[in-house]
């Protein structure tokens, strides 16, 4: 191999991100967005990453995704029935670590330790290695090596946004709930789909039994998750005859609702917990007399972005800027304290970069 390499042959034709989200990897994929490519792939299922869904289901010829992601958007991207029966039609259910070609490109989707489901996406074509993060937590997260170029997200990009206690957050956060049961519950927690059920799992493994409540919506989701992640066991339906018996019978048990009825949470009876990956300062803080928010996250913070690239090595980093975060901070940092060459896209500030890089 030559000394050096000159990525300006390949930015923005074999590596692109776009304003609308699309990740544009090699010739034939566009991952977490639309784009006139041959293959979708979705990483995951939050809503920001699956942007476009619909053109791409009318557009494409093949969705892929794994399994428990694929019926997790068929439970909450709404859908219309004509385009689940497309999308059944032309997904491609891929586990972690299985290999699809594709026009001599080849597409492996490796486990990210984000939601349930969640995946990186390695590209190789015949000249190069190209990986793409996602949104993950570096820890349980394999890291891509070998990667001529890394496409990383960037969403705690700043280093404003560590969380050296990150490790003491899920036993403060057992101790809360046990508290708040023995002093006779109820036990509200506010957060997102997957971040909930994550919980959940975190509960049942330290040996807290009492029963789980939560909407019909919540409760499919659970079933997915359930599925494909292990047992979570005693979880009901609020609107359904068992889940009605225990709301009436009751207030030993805890009930999880979505981060947007946090608002209208009990301020007068029960603990509620809001789980919150914006909390930088403590890893629990009570903002009134029943609630406390936990630094409860599911992403990389600062810390674990600039361990994953120091860890993988990658010739170049492109740092996504299509979803908000920090990274003209991260491309920074990345340069500075690594010494890998790192570039920011979309380029929203029109910087001009040299693309000629030592491998």
């Amino acid at each position: 191999m030559s000394k050096y390499r000159d990525f300006s042959k390949i930015i923005g034709k074999l590596v692109d991100v776009k304003e609308n989200g699309a990740v544009l990897l090699g010739r034939n994929f566009t991952i977490d967005g639309h784009w006139n490519r041959l293959i979708r792939v979705i990483t995951h299922a939050h809503s920001d990453h699956m942007r476009g869904l619909r053109d791409s289901i009318n557009q494409c010829s093949v969705i892929i995704a794994t399994p428990s992601t694929l019926e997790l958007i068929y439970e909450l991207s709404n859908l219309r029935s004509t385009h689940k029966y497309i999308l059944r039609r032309k997904s491609i259910p891929l586990d972690y670590d299985n290999e699809v070609v594709f026009n001599d490109e080849k597409i492996t989707l490796i486990k990210a330790n984000h939601i349930i489901g969640a995946a990186q996406v390695l590209v190789e074509t015949n000249s190069y290695r190209i990986g793409y993060t996602g949104d993950f937590k570096l820890e349980g997260t394999p890291v891509m090596r070998d990667l001529d170029v890394l496409v990383i997200e960037s969403t705690y990009g700043s280093p404003e946004y560590r969380r050296p206690f990150k490790k003491e957050v899920e036993q403060l956060l057992i101790d809360i709930v046990i508290e708040g049961l023995e002093n006779g519950g109820p036990v509200a927690i506010y957060g997102y789909y997957g971040k909930l059920q994550e919980v959940m799992k975190i509960l049942r493994e330290n040996k807290i039994y009492d029963p789980f409540l939560m909407p019909p919506k919540m409760y499919r989701v659970t079933k997915i998750v359930e599925k494909y992640g292990g047992k979570i066991g005693e979880y009901y339906n609020m609107f359904s005859l068992d889940g009605r018996k225990l709301l009436r019978n009751t207030n030993r048990y805890v009930i999880f609702l979505h981060m947007s009825k946090a608002g209208h949470r009990n301020l007068r009876e029960g603990l509620n917990i809001i789980l919150s990956g914006w909390e930088f300062r403590e890893p629990i803080r009570r903002i009134d007399s029943n609630t406390w928010l936990v630094a409860f996250s599911d992403h990389s913070d600062y810390d674990d972005l600039i361990g994953y690239v120091k860890m993988a090595k990658p010739r170049l980093v492109v740092v996504e800027n299509a979803r908000g975060g920090s990274p003209y901070q991260l491309a920074e940092s990345i340069w500075t304290e690594l010494g890998i060459p790192s570039i920011v896209l979309p380029n929203t500030r029109n910087n001009k970069y040299i693309y000629e890089f030592a491998e």
